[in-house]
């Protein structure tokens, strides 16, 4: 379907993510992790995910890396108040509604279906789970969220950053996620869900470390941002 909405504001999460919030459509409802189609006019569309989580009911939220594109430039001049049309929901890196143990690997932007799954978890107050989230960024300064993915209120929550430079960051890997830390962070389990979001070449080498340490592919889910390297 789609849907008319009101630009409220824009939020700075990183030196180059940006989040765009929005009235919240009227009939609008959706999954934590699906994506909508923003059309900001003049044939400029884009699929982005949804940073926010269905809980919060005032506003729909996307968060995308800024790159200079002409959609950045276009979301860049939106003002308060100005309408634009969202088409969706749709996407199916969508969280089960069982107590094994969740894994979530998600590098850089990929954070955003994540943190609409995580926060949406923390607001129904009811999952018993392990929740298990490795991020990887280049640096403390690239961590979309950071404040709120470490202080997240979920009852077996364990976070895990990995940096290209660890600089001013304790007890993070340095490094790219890889099998070794994956093995080393998750619980040997056989039950476990996986979900992997980021860049396709991220996708692919996480879903090759994953193999490697005999996870099974029905048990993997995967969200993969084009456009991306």
């Amino acid at each position: 379907m789609e849907y008319q909405t009101e630009f409220l504001e824009r939020i700075d999460r990183t030196p180059t993510a940006v989040s765009y919030r929005f009235k919240m459509p009227g009939g609008l409802s959706f999954a934590a992790g699906q994506y909508m189609l923003v059309d900001l006019g003049n044939a400029m569309a884009h699929p982005l995910t949804l940073s926010s989580c269905p809980e919060e009911a005032e506003f729909i939220e996307f968060t995308k890396r800024m790159t200079g594109s002409p959609f950045c430039r276009r979301l860049e001049s939106l003002e308060k108040g100005e309408t634009i049309s969202v088409k969706g929901p749709a996407g199916k890196f969508i969280c089960d509604d069982s107590n094994e143990t969740l894994v979530m690997i998600a590098g850089g932007i990929g954070i955003t279906p994540v943190r609409s799954i995580l926060t949406s978890l923390e607001n129904k107050k009811g999952t018993l789970r392990t929740v298990i989230l490795i991020y990887g960024n280049l640096n403390r300064e690239d961590i979309a969220f950071r404040d709120e993915l470490e202080n997240l209120r979920l009852p077996d929550y364990h976070l895990i950053h990995v940096l290209s430079d660890t600089t001013g960051m304790r007890n993070a890997y340095k490094g790219f996620i890889n099998a070794d830390i994956i093995a080393e962070e998750v619980p040997k389990s056989s039950t476990a869900h996986y979900m992997i979001s980021g860049p396709p070449v991220m996708v692919e080498v996480i879903g090759k470390a994953l193999a490697s340490i005999n996870v099974a592919e029905d048990r993997i889910r995967t969200d993969v941002f084009l456009g991306y390297d």
